[in-house]
């Protein structure tokens, strides 16, 4: 496919965009992603760049898969595509690369969403005699927020040293690194002239710029300086990622920014209908910083509709928007298979129970889409148990990688049906802490010597050898037979 089949004028004209940094506003439904996709084909296609010279950032791994399809759809599949990835992404493989030159534990390991809330917050609230979980989130909350923004000092000015102190030993002692602190190293590394980029990309494209934070857009800025040209693309009106400083003055302030530096627009919305927009517009016309942008639905566009419900309580509004799609099925002929439903956030189904509930009731089937990794984060079934098999075999696994995975060893001990309970893990972390070594070589030096913690010792070390003879049955190289992974697993 050519890289302006299909395009509009506009379309056309910011994916041929060359010479210069360039900042593409760009409102919902307007052709943002087509336009940035078309934009790296034009530089492959008329400009002869090489597909591995072009590095595509976007800001999750959904838009990373999407967009990842979307090229490959355009390209070919015979076609090599352009590098794609998430920052978070390309920080962990540019620090991998670099890991003698960063400060991390090493061998450098991400603690996973199950690993931070049940071994690392749960260990921390313990270790500092805090009451409830939410205390140690708040806290690691704080860190995250000093990394995004960039806070000068902030080990220096960090409200709670006492837990930064649990914080810095207990992350040495099981060598994990926290997901929200990869760009910050990157940046910490370019920052202290540790790392430099030694094949840079020649042409940088950012999608969603307007959801970067001050530590993103500083990395951003170290990619560019290497020799990189910038397409941003992204609209300051919707930048929803508060939580974790987003940024939306960093679009604002591209030009002034970058120079030579243009500024590229996309105005007709395929998406919305009239008193869609309207409304839209009067609420993102509230930001009295937002950048003044031309926007219009296409020609033909009908009214639209908009309409706000309140309700009393969960299960009212379930039995509401199910009779929504009662009317939708039987009314208005419209298949089930094509209406969604998003929530915000549904933490144990809290939202999505009732709601499939009452949409059962009305003889609907219902699919709930929910994390993938699920499975390995010990879900509950209907009777309230946790599901182990997941993770447990996930951590057999990484041992295959690293016998001295101290996450992988302490989530084994945890989980596992081996009668060995909280003050066990903290004896271990003692001795750890004592001899300055790890928690897995603490639990090989009482594997060896039980009598190293007299109360627990023999069985930590029947529970090691355990693990160990599963270890065995592994084979090096090979797809794992499924009774090895019912064995792993049990």
């Amino acid at each position: 496919m050519a890289w302006d089949n299909d395009l509009t004028d506009e379309q056309k004209r910011a994916a041929a965009h060359e010479g210069a940094h360039a900042r593409l506003l760009a409102g919902p439904g307007t052709g943002k992603t087509r336009a940035l996709t078309r934009h790296a084909m034009f530089l492959v296609e008329s400009l002869g760049i090489p597909p591995e010279k072009i590095l595509v950032i976007t800001f999750t791994r959904a838009a990373t898969e999407e967009l990842r399809n979307r090229l490959r759809a355009e390209f070919g599949e015979i076609a090599k595509l352009p590098i794609i990835s998430t920052l978070h992404s390309f920080a962990l493989k540019t620090v991998l690369a670099n890991s003698a030159r960063v400060r991390l534990p090493s061998p450098i390991r991400i603690a996973d969403d199950y690993e931070e809330r049940n071994i690392i917050q749960e260990d921390l609230k313990a270790i500092l005699g805090l009451e409830k979980i939410k205390q140690v989130s708040e806290l690691l909350h704080l860190l995250s927020a000093d990394w995004e923004r960039l806070t000068p000092d902030w080990e220096k000015r960090f409200p709670n040293p006492e837990f930064l102190g649990a914080w810095q030993e207990h992350r040495k002692i099981f060598g994990y690194t926290l997901r929200s602190e990869l760009v910050y190293q990157l940046k910490l590394a370019f920052t202290e002239g540790k790392l430099t980029l030694k094949d840079p990309p020649q042409h940088l494209l950012v999608d969603e710029y307007q959801d970067l934070n001050a530590c993103d857009l500083a990395v951003i800025r170290e990619i560019a300086q290497a020799g990189a040209e910038l397409f941003t693309a992204g609209d300051d009106d919707p930048s929803i990622y508060g939580f974790r400083f987003a940024d939306p003055e960093g679009i604002r302030r591209f030009t002034t920014e970058y120079q030579p530096s243009d500024s590229l627009e996309l105005a007709e919305c395929k998406r919305c209908d009239r008193d869609i927009l309207d409304l839209a517009l009067y609420v993102a016309r509230q930001d009295t910083r937002r950048i003044d942008k031309a926007i219009h639905p296409v020609d033909g566009a009908a009214a639209g509709e908009v309409q706000i419900l309140h309700f009393e309580n969960q299960e009212q509004e379930a039995r509401a928007v199910a009779e929504i799609c009662v009317w939708l099925r039987d009314k208005q002929n419209v298949n089930p298979d094509n209406i969604l439903f998003l929530l915000r956030s549904d933490h144990n189904g809290q939202f999505s129970k009732p709601i499939r509930a009452a949409l059962q009731a009305k003889g609907f089937r219902v699919a709930t889409i929910t994390d993938p990794l699920e499975p390995l984060n010990c879900p509950k079934d209907d009777d309230g148990r946790e599901q182990k098999d997941g993770r447990i075999l996930l951590s057999l696994l990484r041992l295959c990688v690293n016998a001295e995975d101290h996450l992988a060893w302490r989530t084994l001990l945890q989980l596992r049906p081996n009668g060995i309970g909280e003050k066990a893990y903290f004896s271990l972390y003692d001795l750890a802490r004592q001899k300055g070594i790890g928690f897995a070589n603490a639990l090989m030096l009482v594997r060896d010597d039980p009598s190293l913690i007299n109360r627990f010792g023999n069985k930590l070390r029947e529970e090691v050898i355990a693990i160990e003879k599963l270890l065995s049955t592994i084979p090096n190289g090979e797809q794992l037979p499924l009774d090895v992974v019912r064995r792993l697993s049990e």
